[in-house]
C-alpha cells in the first residue's frame, strides 16, 4: 500500500495520551494537599445508592462567597438536579471540606460551608482544584454537570493557563468518547479579565458552557 493510500493520522492523538497521564499526576497530587486536612463527613454514603446513580453534580469552589450569592448559588444547582437528587452522585471540589456527600441534606449544607469557609487561593491552586476534579469525572461514564463557583484570582501566569487548556482537552475528550458534560459558570464578577480570560478556555468545545 502505499503512503498516500494510508488513513490520515489524528493529528490530536498524542495528546490526548499525554492528557491522561497529566491528569493522574494532577490528582494523586492534589488529593493529597487539597484534602490533608479537611475535616471528613460524619455520613455514610449509602453505597447502593451510589451505584445506582445515573448522572453526577460537582461543585467546584474557588473562593468564598456571598451568603445571599450563595444562596443563590445553592437554590440554582438544588433546580438542576431536581427530583432525582436521590439518583445523583453528588461530589464538591473544595481545600475546606470533603468531596463525598451522601444525600441532598449534606450536599447543600456541605456547599453552603465551602462557600463560607473557602480562604483566598492562588490562581495555581485553584486551576489544581478543577484538575483534580477532571480527574475524577474521567473515571466516571455517567453524564455530569461541573459548577465553576466564586472568584478567581488576578494572578495570570501562562504555564496556569495552559495546565487550564490541558485539563479542558481532557473534558472534551470524555464528553466525546464517555458520556456528556455540561458545564456551569457562577464566577463572578462576570466581566472580569482574569474571568473571561480563564472561559475564553471552556469555548468553542464541543460540551455546553453556561454562564449564570
Amino acid at each position: 500500500m502505499k503512503e498516500s493510500e494510508l488513513p490520515p493520522a489524528r493529528k490530536n492523538g498524542w495528546k490526548y495520551i499525554y492528557l491522561g497521564y497529566f491528569l493522574l499526576a494532577a490528582l494523586g497530587l492534589t488529593l493529597a494537599t487539597l484534602y490533608r486536612d479537611a475535616p471528613k463527613s460524619g455520613e455514610v454514603i449509602n453505597k447502593q445508592q451510589k451505584k445506582g446513580a445515573d448522572r453526577i453534580v460537582y461543585a467546584v469552589i474557588f473562593s468564598s462567597v456571598a451568603p445571599e450569592v450563595a444562596d443563590t448559588i445553592i437554590d440554582g444547582i438544588v433546580a438542576d438536579i431536581g427530583a432525582d437528587s436521590a439518583k445523583t452522585n453528588l461530589i464538591i471540589g473544595s481545600v475546606v471540606t470533603d468531596p463525598w456527600c451522601a444525600n441532598i441534606g449534606e450536599f447543600k449544607r456541605v456547599l453552603r460551608k465551602a462557600m463560607s469557609n473557602t480562604k483566598p487561593l492562588h490562581i495555581g491552586k485553584q486551576t489544581y482544584i478543577l484538575s483534580m476534579v477532571t480527574g475524577l469525572i474521567v473515571k466516571e461514564q455517567l453524564p455530569a454537570r461541573v459548577y465553576l463557583i466564586g472568584k478567581l484570582d488576578t494572578t495570570v501566569d501562562v504555564k496556569i493557563t495552559n495546565r487550564t487548556a490541558q485539563t479542558v482537552n481532557a473534558l472534551q475528550l470524555r464528553h466525546e468518547t464517555m458520556a456528556p458534560i455540561n458545564v456551569i459558570s457562577y464566577l463572578r464578577p462576570t466581566t472580569s479579565p482574569i474571568q473571561v480570560a480563564y472561559l475564553r478556555q471552556f469555548e468553542d468545545k464541543v460540551f455546553p458552557l453556561e454562564i449564570k
